[in-house]
């Protein structure tokens, strides 16, 4: 493997190669798992430390920190000490933040510290009016604000979208396999939450939450689906089937009804991608008579069919519009009529706190940003964001090529986002530079090797 860094070739070290590196990962998490089993903390604590240095050091150093940061990221309810204490994998994204600093001569653009400065200014006066305090996840989201960029700027030097989509993969079937496994031991069982009410059992792996976990898989499915969409080579479209084919199942497992809405809408854009140049005998018409007999396994497998019914208690429990989202419209009803009375904290936002109203999350993350940060503070946000991504890939001079996969890319990603309050979670940073590295390989701005097969499969 030959990495790219400044415009230089470096012919990378044995151990500096992506699958080696994955290696290393799948390792500590079965480390991990065991030091977690057998309840010894001076073990666990060095397992940690060694997914540190592995994560963050090594990661930073061969620019693959976002495919490393995706893989631990369903790993990380339990990369802790104890429950309640906290997370390994947010000392890691500190560390990538400081070595990315590092590594980029300590660099901070004008734009960069300008907007950071100036959503921390807006959010401390927000605090002032609402007489709120300055807590430890404050602290960090400011970090995470001034810093993150310089990860997000150093990835695309050495970071591909099939890299990443590798990663992310290996990491939600790692945690999903091994949290079923080891379920049932006292130690490990402290971390692991299944929600389990009348006739529905919920799976999420290491998460509490099903429908954070959901989100992961619909993320990965997308990038999946569109290396499948790009893909030539035979047998890397049956392997990426099998992969689209086993995290749908992952996902069906959390019986959520946001990942059901999400993969239909997911397939309603890629159909039409993969039916746009489907001529009789093309590797484009093999591919979808390979998704029909997907579909046809699903619906006779006997695996599928049981978390189907799962699926359909779940859609039948409750009645009307507030039966369907879990009562999710009552929720964004009762925000709404908040915002509509109190007009300081619908212009200013609470201040990035982890306090809610009602001591409910409002399980939409437009409301959430509206209560967060104020119609004042989400434009600052939004210019944020896309001044960090745009510094990803300067060449703005290069055209956008396959809208279509990007906005399948974003169903997957951000529609979940829609009933869950992401900005207090480490997704609201990493999913946005996911995304556009599935746009640059699509369009062919990630690596030369890959721009030419890109570009070609993306029109």
């Amino acid at each position: 493997m030959i990495m790219q860094k400044a415009g230089t070739t470096e012919q990378a070290k044995p151990w500096e190669r992506p699958g080696v590196l994955l290696g290393g990962c799948l390792l500590a998490c079965l480390l991990l798992v065991l030091a977690q089993t057998v309840g010894n903390g001076f073990l666990l604590l060095l397992v940690l430390i060694g997914c540190l240095l592995l994560g963050a050091a090594l990661a930073c150093r061969q620019g693959l920190a976002i495919p490393v940061l995706l893989f631990f990221l369903p790993w990380s309810p339990l990369m802790k000490l104890a429950p309640g204490r906290i997370s390994f994998y947010t000392i890691g994204l500190l560390i990538c933040c400081a070595l990315a600093l590092a590594q980029d001569g300590m660099r901070l653009t004008v734009r960069q510290v300008v907007l950071a400065a100036s959503l921390m200014a807006l959010t401390l006066t927000a605090k002032i009016l609402q007489t709120g305090s300055i807590t430890n996840d404050y602290l960090m989201f400011v970090f995470m604000l001034l810093l993150f960029p310089c990860v997000a700027r150093s990835c695309p030097r050495a970071t591909s979208f099939r890299c990443a989509t590798m990663f992310f993969t290996c990491g939600i079937f790692s945690a999903a396999i091994l949290a079923r496994l080891v379920a049932h031991y006292p130690n490990i069982s402290r971390y692991i939450i299944v929600e389990s009410y009348l006739t529905v059992t919920r799976l999420s792996g290491f998460y509490g939450d099903p429908n954070f976990y959901s989100a992961h898989v619909t993320a990965c499915l997308a990038g999946v689906l569109v290396l499948l969409s790009c893909e030539t080579e035979k047998r890397r479209q049956i392997l990426l089937a099998a992969v689209s084919v086993a995290l749908l199942y992952c996902g069906l497992l959390s019986a959520s009804k946001t990942f059901v809405l999400t993969v239909a809408c997911l397939f309603l854009f890629w159909f039409p991608i993969l039916l746009e140049r489907g001529n009789y005998g093309s590797a484009r018409t093999r591919l979808l008579f390979g998704v029909l007999c997907a579909v046809v396994f699903v619906l006779v497998s006997p695996a599928f069919r049981q978390v189907i019914r799962i699926i359909s208690a779940r859609f039948t429990e409750g009645e009307g519009l507030a039966g369907l989202t879990t009562n999710r419209t009552t929720l964004w009803l009762q925000y709404l009529t908040a915002f509509v009375h109190d007009i300081p904290l619908t212009l200013f936002g609470a201040g990035y706190t982890s306090v809610n109203l009602f001591r409910k999350a409002s399980h939409n993350t437009l409301i959430q940003a509206v209560y967060q940060f104020g119609i004042l503070g989400i434009p600052l946000l939004l210019v944020w964001m896309w001044n960090m991504l745009a510094d990803m890939f300067p060449e703005s001079d290069k055209p956008l090529a396959g809208w279509k996969y990007t906005v399948l890319l974003c169903v997957g990603s951000f529609l979940p986002w829609m009933a869950l309050d992401i900005l207090q979670y480490d997704e609201f940073f990493l999913l946005p530079v996911y995304v556009l590295l599935g746009v640059a390989h699509v369009a062919g701005w990630d690596t030369p090797a890959e721009s030419a097969e890109s570009h070609e499969n993306a029109d």
